[in-house]
């Protein structure tokens, strides 16, 4: 008798001692107890576990390269796209003012070397040789500049008139009328080392030939100066892509961290010789 009292006493010590919530000593409403436990214990740790927002991490990517993968947790990632974004930015502002000054040089190397009177002054004299006419006026007070001593106007139609002339030359100032001095022969007359400029021009069509000396060199000032700002553009294109691609990585990132996080509940069965019990598993698994 008291084998069978000793026996009883310990499956209840058993049987009570994996949670205090089991105390009738009957499987199905102890099952019940275990049951709802477990979903408090879900509710609990699905609070402390905090799921990240795909809407924040993007915006803030696009706003700031690499913070949405600090919002994430992804710090190498973050320093990598705040790397790009830093030497971008330095690059662009870099080669912008290299390119603002060699502008100002070449300009200022045009200014002091072509004259639009001189241009003017030739295509007087040889407009008519080369099937046009010209007659252009020209302010004789040298004390103003070249550009303010031409009749633009009557500069124009000269130009129109000569059909193997393929432009007609923008005002002083304008971006196109720095480059049309340097690109094309119909403009090389004005440079001071030309063939008029040294009084040895004989020939109707020597314009298109005399494209040596100053005209060269100031092409390739120019040249230089778009060298420059094409950097500056690539700079700014990687800089954009950078803000880009920084965000979608980090609204992908912010879903696999969420998607990293599962909550797996079960009950697991364990036989003993005496009884089988039932306990609740809670796992928390984060894949890698």
């Amino acid at each position: 008798m008291r084998y069978i009292l000793f026996l009883i006493l310990i499956f209840s010590l058993n049987l009570f001692a994996e949670d205090n919530q089991l105390k009738t000593g009957n499987l199905k409403t102890d099952f019940r107890f275990s049951t709802n436990d477990l979903r408090n214990n879900e509710i609990l740790i699905n609070n402390d576990v905090k799921l990240k927002s795909p809407v924040v991490a993007g915006v803030l990517s696009a706003l700031v390269p690499g913070a949405g993968e600090i919002y994430n947790g992804d710090y190498l990632k973050a320093i990598l796209f705040l790397a790009v974004e830093g030497a971008t930015i330095y690059l662009n502002h870099h080669y912008t003012n290299k390119g603002d000054n060699q502008t100002k040089y070449f300009q200022d190397f045009a200014d002091e070397h072509w004259s639009v009177v001189r241009y003017a002054q030739w295509l007087n004299q040889w407009a008519s040789a080369l099937g046009g006419n010209a007659n252009i006026q020209i302010n004789p007070d040298q004390s103003l500049k070249p550009w303010e001593r031409v009749n633009w106007n009557q500069l124009n139609q000269a130009e129109r008139t000569i059909k193997e002339f393929s432009h007609t030359l923008y005002p002083h100032g304008h971006q196109q009328y720095y480059e049309m001095i340097g690109k094309y022969p119909q403009y090389s007359q004005g440079w001071d080392d030309s063939k008029f400029a040294l009084g040895i021009y004989s020939v109707a069509g020597e314009y298109y030939y005399d494209t040596k000396g100053k005209f060269i060199y100031y092409s390739g000032l120019r040249g230089k100066a778009n060298d420059y700002y094409n950097i500056a553009d690539k700079a700014l294109i990687v800089t954009i892509t950078n803000h880009i691609i920084s965000m979608i990585d980090a609204i992908i990132s912010a879903n696999r961290y969420n998607s990293k996080v599962k909550v797996e509940m079960s009950l697991e069965r364990i036989q003993t010789p005496l009884f089988v019990e039932y306990n609740p598993q809670l796992k928390l698994k984060f894949a890698f």
